[in-house]
């Protein structure tokens, strides 16, 4: 059951959850976008993790088969968890670089030495 501040809202079917979901969404949509845009930084990042949290959101309220007692409360915890998240897969992303070499076995090239470089060869 899906309840903002101390009004429940009836969860009998899917319908019932899917349009007490959007209505509830639409309500903290504007709120969620500017706690997005102080954790993420930017706008479009903001959007994307705006976007990816609705999604989520949408999907574990139609699984959900506990009562979310305080719906602004739980999509906020919900959206600043997946914009840590976000910030996580980005910094896993970021390889720290010890030797070209060891990049240039794992990519099955060979890199120039400096005697073979025209500057070198005039």
């Amino acid at each position: 059951m899906l309840s903002c501040c101390s009004a429940p809202i009836p969860c009998s079917c899917t319908q019932d959850i899917d349009s007490a979901f959007w209505k509830l969404w639409q309500q903290h949509q504007d709120y969620l976008y500017r706690c997005c845009r102080k954790w993420m930084g930017n706008p479009t990042d903001a959007e994307d993790a705006l976007s990816r949290a609705m999604l989520k959101a949408w999907e574990k309220v139609r699984d959900c088969t506990d009562d979310i007692k305080n719906f602004k409360a739980w999509l906020t915890k919900l959206t600043y968890n997946l914009c840590a998240d976000i910030h996580r897969e980005r910094n896993r992303g970021a390889v720290g670089v010890d030797s070209l070499d060891t990049i240039a076995i794992e990519n099955q090239t060979e890199l120039i030495s400096q005697e073979e470089t025209p500057v070198r060869a005039a």
